[in-house]
């Protein structure tokens, strides 16, 4: 069994994302292999075709999330506002932040660690970061065009409408944890060679593991070719053509988390055109 180093402080772990980017398979390998609990099952929306090993999303993490988003204008095919939580009038707020620190409270206090995953933190995590100021952001990403399909597929909907949506995301994602002891991984070198990247982030989260235990669990976890567990891109009907932040966020985020390593903050600033 992988076990927590020591730490005074609860270990809190929140896996922030756009959808279809592997952070349902990341959350059960935070929680079956390296020991962060993402709670009991029966209160996580339920299994379905499209994830038969479960989304380790807590249901009303979830609902409520929905309602951020719907304080901040916006939903999860339209980002709310980068600036959203400063524009918020003080009651409604403070009123969402004294909700998530009740959620944290009700399934996490008390308990070593916890974790929790639902693509919409990508846009709520300032109010779940002044709820747990503590928290370790675990920023998945992988192959847009792959995202975006599958999105598309999902949804019923055109790709051409989502041209924009992954570099959007993330966007938000590295301006909420910037300052953060974030932990940016790639999907696909997590499915290409599971073993150092599961590594590189129990090293990061402060957690001893056995190794060969490690690899065996992951042989049974990780099946490469299942469609889910799979980097393939479903074709889009017709000529379809990612934006050029989109194409350089993705080229430098893959070439720089290469071999164990981590991006350069002043470089990603550019990129998400940040000063």
């Amino acid at each position: 069994m992988s076990i927590p180093a020591s730490n005074h402080t609860p270990l809190r772990v929140a896996v922030v994302s756009i959808g279809r980017s592997g952070t349902s398979l990341i959350a059960r390998i935070l929680d079956e292999v390296l020991g962060v609990d993402f709670g009991d099952e029966a209160d996580h929306i339920p299994r379905n075709h499209n994830n038969p090993d479960g989304y380790f999303e807590n249901a009303e993490f979830l609902a409520f999330n929905d309602r951020v988003l719907q304080a901040a204008g916006g939903w999860v095919l339209s980002p709310p506002p980068l600036d959203y939580m400063q524009k918020m009038a003080d009651p409604t707020r403070d009123a969402l932040v004294s909700a998530a620190t009740g959620l944290l409270d009700k399934y996490a206090k008390n308990k070593p660690t916890f974790g929790w995953k639902d693509p919409r933190l990508s846009f709520t995590l300032p109010i779940w970061q002044a709820a747990c100021p503590t928290m370790t952001p675990i920023i998945a990403f992988r192959k847009p065009i792959s995202v975006l399909s599958s999105i598309a597929a999902q949804l019923d909907r055109p790709i051409e409408s989502l041209t924009d949506l992954w570099f959007a995301y993330y966007q938000r994602v590295f301006a909420y944890t910037d300052g953060m002891p974030r932990h940016i991984l790639s999907f696909d070198d997590l499915l290409c060679e599971p073993l150092p990247v599961v590594l590189g982030l129990a090293r990061h989260l402060g957690i001893a593991v056995d190794t060969t235990q490690v690899q065996n669990q992951l042989a049974q976890i990780i099946k490469p070719k299942q469609s889910r567990h799979s980097s393939a891109t479903i074709a889009p009907n017709g000529a379809f053509t990612l934006d050029v932040n989109t194409l350089e966020l993705f080229d430098y985020l893959r070439t720089s988390t290469a071999n164990g390593g981590q991006p350069n903050m002043r470089h990603l600033k550019k990129l998400l055109r940040q000063t």
